[in-house]
């Protein structure tokens, strides 16, 4: 039986990085010698060190875990890249090319495997300067919003998620007042929280997700 649409909080932060994990494939050094392996996904392998090995991103971090592999992070997530990309976003209106699902994908790196990212610290307040600039970016377009939408073109997945409950209900307000519709009587939140993906332990942390709290994002430092 379906829930009702009032109840139906969408997809949570857990979920959207399971669907990251799933879908992102990387490059690792495995420590461990092995012939191909075969998966639902597809067929991986061979593992020989130290020649790399391209994997889907969940055995990546499943390995780290098990210390058997080095993580090769991807070329967007190095202090360099994302420095350029800070400055992309601060200099211009649209949102910079980064992966539709960087958050969690950058998240889960951080967690399992910041020994193999250089700086990780930087990495990660980076990130953060990146995502609160984005926010702003995401507000000023919510506010463009009329009868026909909006449109924010390069906004990511865990952004679009975030303000997916405030613009069902508002745009179904808009219509309704322009007598084009119902609006939704999905339950509202906010965008652009201002929440802190990048935070260590102890800093809790607000993902709008049908403006439910989440404190499952903090990071460790190192």
């Amino acid at each position: 039986m379906a829930l009702p649409r009032p109840l139906r909080p969408g997809l949570t932060p857990a979920e959207l990085t399971f669907i990251a994990t799933s879908e992102t494939t990387l490059e690792i050094v495995p420590n461990f010698r092995m012939g191909q392996i075969r998966l639902l996904s597809g067929v991986w392998g061979p593992f020989e060190p130290p020649r790399k090995a391209t994997v889907p991103l969940w055995l990546a971090l499943d390995l780290k875990r098990k210390k058997q592999c080095t993580i090769v992070p991807p070329d967007w997530l190095s202090v360099e890249a994302l420095q350029e990309k800070l400055s992309d976003e601060t200099s211009h209106r649209q949102y910079s090319a980064l992966p539709f699902r960087y958050i969690e994908i950058a998240r889960a790196i951080l967690e399992a495997a910041s020994d193999d990212l250089l700086s990780p610290a930087h990495v990660r307040s980076l990130l953060k300067d990146i995502r609160e600039v984005r926010q702003s970016k995401t507000r000023e377009g919510v506010l463009k919003m009329n009868a026909d939408g909006m449109q924010m073109t390069g906004i990511a997945q865990m952004e679009v998620h975030e303000i997916r409950p405030f613009f069902v209900k508002s745009f179904g307000m808009i219509r309704k007042l322009g007598g084009e519709g119902e609006g939704d009587e999905e339950s509202v939140g906010g965008p652009g929280t201002g929440d802190d993906l990048w935070a260590p332990p102890g800093r809790s942390a607000t993902v709008g997700t049908a403006g439910q709290a989440d404190d499952s994002w903090g990071m460790d430092e190192s």
